[in-house]
């Protein structure tokens, strides 16, 4: 039987323990932490609340194949997620769209502005600020420059930062203004959200008797890479299966080239005796507060509780930093040129050993959405 040794039991390492031990693949599956599911775990709170312990996750997909694999480990509840932005005192629909354009300026000015928007780009289009930003109408141009100040340029800088000249463009195109009135944060084919949380779509992915799972075990601990033999071992011994590693290369090698920068957040877990405090899930905070946004956790998750009761979890970017005791975690690589090339060192590393792959967002160092890291992990799994 072949074997394979996988690090990290979030969706990357799942998937593809999952995908080779149905292949009929013998699975070593390693986590340094308490509990599978990596960043996307959640639990029952003090109060009874579902709360996503590393930051609110959604299940957004285009990809039939990514849909019918996760259906398999999981019923789903219909759900389209809305997100609102604090602008001078007003809450509007983020992304920018009619809606928000109406909410925003005066009535005069707004149906003249939406006149604008729909004559040269076409009603529903989704155009980029950065488009918008080199319009030939100084009407639209002016928009634009308002909506860069109030919605990108400071939520920017405080989330990555970052001063304004350094913002890469990709950043601000995510978001692009939404030329209707459609208030959902996102348009994609499936919107759901896991009947019995993530937690329990993990365990039943890991249900399989080829899959053998070692939980706080720290893959520094039991791996040794002998660079002049290009030999793996593992517990001491050689290892002559595959191994497949998700998580941070330069922690892997203790840093011997030097650390890789990385965004990290601060949580604060808040409880409330409310059925709700906000309008949308997620109110976000696009000015110079140190908070970015928050997530009011029974809307994500369509709990309903007998007693009026919700959690938010508000969130603070800061500096990764291994030593600290509020931003430990690496949550976003910082894709500038500089740190690239330090990745390839630690890649190119890696990859000279045999039979040994990376896949997810901290072993290929690139930011990966749920559906981008499942259809990594894939493609993987294909070329196996």
């Amino acid at each position: 039987m072949k074997k394979v040794l996988i690090v990290g039991a979030g969706y990357a390492g799942s998937v593809c323990a999952r995908e080779l031990a149905d292949a009929g693949w013998s699975v070593e599956l390693l986590d340094r932490r308490t509990h599978i599911a990596g960043n996307m775990y959640d639990e029952l709170d003090e109060k009874g609340v579902l709360v996503h312990r590393y930051g609110p996750h959604i299940s957004v997909m285009n990809s039939d194949r990514v849909f019918d694999f996760l259906s398999r480990f999981t019923e789903w509840l219909p759900y389209h997620h809305h997100v609102q932005a604090e602008i001078n005192g007003v809450n509007v629909p983020l992304p920018i769209n009619f809606n928000s354009i109406d909410l925003l300026f005066e009535p005069k000015e707004a149906i003249a502005l939406k006149t604008e928007l729909e004559t040269l780009y076409g009603f529903g289009a989704n155009v980029p600020i950065l488009q918008l930003r080199e319009s030939s109408s100084q009407k639209v141009r002016a928009f634009a420059e308002f909506v860069f100040e109030h919605v990108f340029l400071h939520y920017t800088v405080k989330m990555w930062g970052i001063t304004p000249e350094e913002i890469d463009p990709a950043v601000t195109a995510r978001i692009p203004i939404r030329l209707s009135y459609d208030d959902r944060h996102f348009l994609h084919k499936y919107q759901v959200m896991p009947k019995e949380g993530f937690t329990a779509l993990f365990r039943r992915m890991l249900d399989h008797p080829a899959i053998v799972l070692h939980l706080e075990t720290d893959s520094r601990d039991v791996l040794r890479f002998d660079s002049a033999s290009k030999t793996v071992f593992y517990r001491g011994k050689e290892w002559d299966g595959l191994l497949i590693y998700t998580g941070a290369l330069d922690e892997l090698f203790g840093y011997c080239f030097g650390e890789l920068p990385y965004r990290s957040l601060r949580f604060e877990f808040e409880h409330h005796a409310a059925r709700t405090i906000q309008d949308a899930t997620v109110l976000n905070w696009p000015d110079s507060r140190p908070a970015t946004r928050r997530t009011e956790m029974t809307r994500l998750t369509q709990q309903r509780m007998t007693e009026p009761m919700t959690t938010t979890i508000v969130e603070y970017p800061g500096a990764y930093d291994r030593a600290s005791s509020d931003y430990s975690e690496p949550y976003y690589p910082i894709l500038a040129p500089k740190c690239q090339q330090l990745y390839l060192r630690y890649r190119t590393y890696f990859e000279a050993f045999p039979r040994c792959k990376l896949v997810g967002r901290l072993a290929e160092y690139r930011y990966y959405n749920m559906e981008a890291t499942i259809l990594a992990a894939f493609g993987l799994v294909d070329s196996i």
